[in-house]
């Protein structure tokens, strides 16, 4: 489906993850696209988003709420939630933050030796720097191994030793799926399930994980996000509908250089279904 320029935006990224554009950066993109509220949900952290409150430029025209896109598993997989609307500066959350940064430095530790152990040639040091102080991944390895000349592009990084599969895919160990939702939903965030066609699943399966997200607690499913498949996105509307699931969206935007991911842009909302950002309207009137 095509994607349209909307007022909201629910599901973006800066370099406090993997985003390459300041927190202030793409604040300041939403405010020449004329959005009107935007939830940064970096991964694993809410960091960008207090940063903004603290040090930002803000403008009343544009709404900035809290989120983060915590990573969790289900049944082995890797899944991810997005949150929007926590408590972003309770000790409650700043804990879960921290789980999530252990989990990462264990994971990245790893990664080091298994690349250097294949040969590749890799400072620790610079690969932090490119993170500049937020969660590390395996995109600031994709991006060190460009700038060293040691991978033609991120495509190639991850294709040849990052991507599924590969050397680089070192396994996890992310809270599972129902603590992921505990967190975002006790901290009084709106839980959201991120971009269900990228987990490869039948529809059998992907209506299991729905059930079981919508048990845990979660309350949206992201069904206007790029590169959703019209059929699916039909399926998930009439499964939305038949639970009162709220139906959210958002492009995904890491950087400005994607076509198929700008911000602010990603399919029409279906004009069946409760929508998320109805709700979170209605609690900006109701308080």
């Amino acid at each position: 489906m095509t994607n349209i320029a909307h007022t909201w935006e629910m599901h973006c990224h800066s370099t406090f993850s993997d985003g390459t554009l300041s927190p202030q950066a793409v604040y300041d993109l939403a405010l020449e696209r004329q959005l009107e509220h935007l939830a940064l949900t970096d991964h694993d952290t809410a960091a960008g988003y207090r940063w903004l409150r603290e040090q930002g430029t803000l403008s009343e025209s544009l709404r900035l709420w809290p989120g983060a896109e915590l990573s969790t598993v289900w049944m082995k997989r890797s899944v991810h939630v997005v949150g929007i609307g926590m408590d972003v500066f309770s000790d409650a959350w700043q804990a879960v933050e921290s789980r999530y940064k252990h989990a990462r430095e264990v994971r990245f530790e790893r990664l080091m030796f298994v690349l250097r152990r294949e040969g590749l040639t890799l400072d620790e040091a610079a690969i932090r720097a490119l993170a500049a102080g937020g969660t590390l991944g395996r995109p600031h390895i994709a991006r060190y191994l460009v700038d060293t000349g040691q991978a033609r592009d991120s495509a190639q990084a991850f294709k040849r030793w990052l991507g599924t599969g590969k050397m680089g895919d070192v396994k996890q160990s992310w809270p599972p799926l129902e603590q992921a939702v505990a967190d975002i939903v006790d901290n009084g965030g709106w839980a959201v399930l991120a971009h269900p066609h990228r987990y490869k699943l039948t529809w059998r399966k992907l209506e299991q994980l729905l059930d079981d997200f919508t048990d845990a607690g979660g309350q949206g499913v992201e069904v206007s996000c790029p590169a959703l498949p019209p059929a699916l996105r039909q399926r998930l509307v009439e499964h939305c509908c038949a639970r009162d699931i709220l139906i959210g969206g958002g492009s995904d935007f890491h950087q400005p250089e994607v076509p198929w991911a700008r911000l602010g842009y990603y399919p029409q909302w279906p004009s069946l279904g409760p929508r998320l950002v109805d709700r979170l309207t209605a609690t900006i009137a109701s308080g």
